[in-house]
């Protein structure tokens, strides 16, 4: 049972009024005290409140309505009481009470609804429920707090977020700017906000399907057009349908990337020449066309050799990239039947996979393509290279062909150790290699998927890593339109 008395009292009916025997004042809730001219302790009920309903005569006529609502006025203000009195143990005559207030002549209440309590016989109980109805309304309070609170912090963070945010209502005007895309639009939130989000951001590519970000055209005030990134996407508010434009600068990104590039493509060059007078002079000697050699020689030579070859494989494949990603390196599309890939493949891997001992089956259905054979050709080398590299002896990697109505599909299978999940998602990443021990054989620098991608991703098709069958190795897949578009 909660404690009784006046502190408790105050808590739970800021506007009670407590009354002796004699319908003497001892003491009144904080609220109610706030509206009487001074201290009502000690002053009888009749001088202070005036019953209203029911109509009666004097303080004494209330010992007959105990637990029944009544209507009370505090004389000499407009404030009206509405509630119950009761007769508690301990506290002697209690009012439990709500305001109301006068509204063109109606009277409606404001705060708890005390009343609905209903009587009760034993001061603990009727303070337990009083107690409750304060919880909840505090309890409400709290969770207001909350959501203000709330609502603040994401203000604070949409106000100082580096990237530029616009909210735009479905008739596509601007109802918000944080100050971060005012400030990449060269103007100010009074200037922004009702104008058209078309006159500002200009689309130069839908959403990349698996990251969402959308390349745009700033046009801020001053004319000094700029390159963004970002993401659109639609949220509910309490005012209807919103969109939300979230937007950054990549002009020194991009400018970065560029010199990036640049570097690569130059040192790639310049280690080119040499390295091509290098393998030519090692080709020369191995030959014997200097003269005779000693068989350690030779051993030694041969092994320079194939690095040198490794070296010129790594560069043209730093240089393939750079052109790809930067699309220096177009496509030639013309019609191919795939079992011609086929073949291919046989010609330029058999004698890898039979070094390696690892068994090459092809499963191909014929059919044809239009797209680059050569690329097309220079990504399957890739994923069946790797293949035979990760697969045991006397391991098989499987090649499998096969169309449905708008796509050809190529499957390469291993029987090695596989990849994690965790893995698969930046197998493609620049320079990712897997680790499966001191007993795997030396890879190459970890561009040959990275390279793959991009020539699947200019073909607009598709490609990922999976695991194997029967969880068993892995199965890398390529899809690519059957036509051109």
């Amino acid at each position: 049972m909660p404690p009784t008395g006046s502190a408790v009292l105050d808590f739970a009916s800021p506007f009670h009024l407590r009354c002796d025997e004699n319908w003497k004042i001892l003491d009144a809730g904080p609220s109610l005290v706030a509206h009487l001219s001074n201290n009502p302790s000690g002053k009888a009920f009749d001088d202070l409140l005036e019953v209203l309903r029911p109509e009666i005569k004097g303080a004494s006529g209330l010992d007959k309505l105990a637990g029944q609502l009544i209507l009370i006025r505090i004389k000499g203000t407009k404030l009206i009481l509405r509630g119950q009195w009761q007769k508690l143990p301990d506290l002697g005559r209690i009012l439990l009470c709500s305001p109301w207030i006068t509204n063109e002549g109606q009277m409606r209440e404001t705060g708890i609804k005390l009343n609905q309590l209903g009587p009760q016989d034993a001061s603990g109980d009727y303070l337990m429920l009083l107690i409750a109805a304060q919880q909840q309304a505090q309890d409400l309070e709290n969770l207001t707090n909350k959501a203000k609170a709330r609502e603040a912090s994401l203000a604070a963070i949409v106000e100082h977020m580096e990237e530029g945010l616009l909210l735009v209502d479905p008739k596509g005007r601007i109802q918000s700017a944080n100050p971060a895309s005012c400030h990449l639009l060269g103007s100010t939130a009074r200037r922004i906000v009702g104008s058209q989000v078309a006159d500002h951001l200009k689309p130069l590519t839908t959403a990349d399907e698996a990251s969402g970000v959308i390349e745009w055209t700033v046009h801020p005030e001053d004319g000094k057009q700029f390159k963004a990134h970002g993401s659109q996407y639609d949220i509910q508010t309490s005012h209807g349908p919103r969109e939300v434009f979230l937007f950054r600068d990549v002009t020194e990104e991009e400018r970065l990337l560029q010199m990036q590039r640049s570097f690569l493509s130059m040192v790639s060059h310049e280690l080119r020449t040499p390295l091509s007078a290098i393998q030519a002079s090692l080709a020369l000697t191995t030959a014997g066309s200097l003269g005779e050699i000693a068989l350690e020689a030779q051993e030694v030579l041969e092994i320079a050799a194939r690095n040198c070859k490794r070296l010129h494989h790594l560069i043209d494949d730093v240089i393939d990239l750079e052109r790809l990603q930067s699309s220096a390196l177009p496509l030639q599309y013309s019609s191919f039947q795939s079992n011609e890939l086929v073949l291919k493949l046989q010609e330029g891997l058999t004698t890898l996979a039979a070094e390696a001992e690892v068994e090459l089956i092809f499963q191909d259905a014929a059919f044809e393509i239009q797209a680059d054979p050569g690329r097309v050709l220079q990504v399957l080398i890739n994923l069946v290279n790797n293949a035979i590299r990760h697969s045991p002896r006397q391991g098989a990697v499987h090649v499998c062909l096969e169309k449905d109505e708008e796509w050809a599909r190529f499957l390469v299978t291993d029987e090695g150790p596989g990849i994690s999940a965790a893995l698969r998602s930046r197998i493609f990443d620049r320079f990712c290699q897997l680790d499966h021990g001191a007993n795997q054989p030396a890879g190459g620098a970890g561009l040959g998927l990275t390279i793959s991608k991009q020539i699947v991703i200019q073909h607009k098709g598709d490609i990922r890593a999976e695991q194997g069958p029967d969880g068993v190795g892995s199965t890398f897949v390529v899809e690519i339109p059957l036509k051109a578009e």
